[in-house]
């Protein structure tokens, strides 16, 4: 089943030029996940009494257009097969007039709040039915190979605002620090500025509020714009982002 919202574009995700951030397009992703999984009941409060809670750990953003604050728009999402321990879920922006501007694909699991484990979905995911339908060039997202030469970029101070109902840094979050770390698209749209056209981001450790050894890196090729984010635990964070 393709689950459907239709919504009007609110100027709080949006940025200066009341145009749609990157990082607001992952929080409409991520709700309109969220309001899927609580129509079938396995959402957060379905999950909660079971100590359990869905984490994003993979995902692909391709942007065709930023649409602007007060857009009438519609979300599209749909659950696809899945292995036992990764749920994949696939998404689709549209304007009005049908064109899509934003597609996405990602990979879900479930962990235990108390062990911070992943756990098997088990009975959860038999909720869902599975569409076959990919919304991006990628069927499956396979592991970030990132550059061995990453170069030290700043420190990055946890607020408690980046932290969301599971208790460690949002997804959403990391969107913003990698789009304040990249100039070009920091200048303003009448400037001629490029646009992030792919985003892909690999959650591998959560990031908790008060670690006081958050750092990124960043490194700039050919490619694209790696970025990576380090935490007392190790790695929490590999991304590429493409600009044109």
């Amino acid at each position: 089943m393709i689950y459907t919202e239709d919504f009007t574009l609110s100027t709080l995700i949006c940025d200066e030029d009341d145009r749609l951030t990157l990082w607001g397009l992952a929080r409409l992703f991520q709700d309109v996940a969220g309001d899927h999984s609580d129509s079938l009941g396995v959402g957060f409060n379905g999950l909660k009494p079971f100590n359990k809670a869905w984490v994003l750990t993979h995902v692909y953003y391709s942007i065709l257009r930023f649409p602007s604050a007060g857009e009438r728009l519609t979300l599209k999402t749909w659950a696809k097969p899945d292995n036992g321990l990764i749920a994949p879920r696939d998404y689709q922006l549209i304007d009005a007039d049908g064109n899509v501007c934003a597609s996405s694909t990602s990979n879900w699991v479930i962990i235990d709040l108390l062990s911070r484990r992943v756990c098997r979905l088990g009975d959860i995911i038999t909720k869902y039915s599975k569409e076959t339908i990919h919304s991006t060039k990628y069927q499956k997202l396979d592991k970030i190979i990132m550059p061995s030469d990453m170069d030290y970029l700043k420190k990055i101070d946890i607020p408690y605002s980046a932290l969301d109902h599971t208790r460690h840094v949002n997804n959403a979050e990391y969107l913003k620090w990698i789009c304040d770390s990249i100039p070009e698209i920091c200048k303003p749209r009448s400037a001629g500025r490029p646009e992030i056209r792919e985003l892909e981001i690999n959650y591998l450790k959560e990031t908790k509020y008060g670690d006081q050894e958050t750092m990124m890196f960043r490194k700039i090729d050919s490619t694209g714009i790696y970025f990576q984010i380090k935490n007392s635990t190790g790695v929490s964070v590999n991304a590429k982002t493409v600009i044109g």
